[in-house]
């Protein structure tokens, strides 16, 4: 198959063939380099002495037109006078169709399987995925699966909220406290009274961990023992009963 493109006004050709190769197959190297080429918007014009030499199967024909369709491209032909991919065809909006239900059921089917995983791994205790909590990182280096150890550098603003809230008991109180020592969240931010009151009632930093309806002992170290932890929500809690 050939490849037309226009570049200042000369033409220029370049041969993808796949010798020997079945046009059943979607697995081939030159036809890779050729959808490639299509994507980075190289290709306008395709041309072949028969569309079976580019697709035979009806699912390497749906999904090497999605390609060319995306690209505006165009198939030419030289058996095929009259052919092009923008021509209406029941059987292809038939087949078109239960690809997408394929596309669809194959997507379900990895985020069912990556939920299960994740869900296993939260009943051990260990964190799936996602951001750690401030306080934390993930270990990447030298380990066979990442997991989350304290980040020594961000683990004392913790302990300070922590100690600062049950001294002065106010939200506000350790906010501008935080402001004035220069304190940020990971996203170098200041913190609001709504981050600090989070930290504040995140079992996370007790050792465990959650997970859907799951709560159960964290693999991970604590922060903050129980005894700090359990004063702080029942203050939490008086605060709660003032404001209402």
């Amino acid at each position: 198959m050939k490849e037309h493109c226009k570049s200042n006004g000369l033409e220029l050709v370049e041969v993808f063939q796949d010798l020997g190769v079945s046009g059943i197959l979607i697995d081939r190297d030159r036809l890779t380099d050729l959808l490639s080429a299509l994507s980075e918007g190289e290709v306008k014009r395709v041309i072949v002495m028969n569309t079976s030499r580019l697709w035979r199967a009806d699912n390497a024909k749906v999904m090497i037109k999605r390609q060319l369709m995306k690209a505006n491209a165009e198939i030419n032909s030289v058996e095929q006078r009259t052919y092009s991919i923008y021509d209406k065809d029941p059987n292809d909006f038939l087949i078109n169709g239960m690809m997408e239900l394929l596309d669809q059921y194959d997507r379900l089917s990895i985020n069912m399987k990556l939920a299960k995983g994740r869900r296993q791994k939260a009943k051990v205790g260990v964190k799936a995925c996602g951001n750690a909590p401030i306080g934390y990182k993930w270990k990447h280096e030298g380990v066979k699966k990442p997991f989350v150890v304290i980040d020594e550098e961000k683990a004392p603003i913790i302990k300070e909220i922590f100690k600062q809230y049950l001294e002065n008991k106010s939200l506000a109180k350790v906010q501008s406290y935080l402001k004035e020592h220069g304190y940020k969240t990971q996203q170098a931010k200041d913190f609001s009274t709504m981050a600090i009151r989070n930290i504040l009632i995140n079992r996370f930093y007790v050792g465990e961990l959650r997970h859907s309806d799951l709560n159960v002992k964290g693999s991970h170290e604590p922060l903050i023992n129980r005894i700090t932890f359990g004063k702080v929500q029942s203050q939490l809690k008086r605060n709660k009963r003032k404001d209402a």
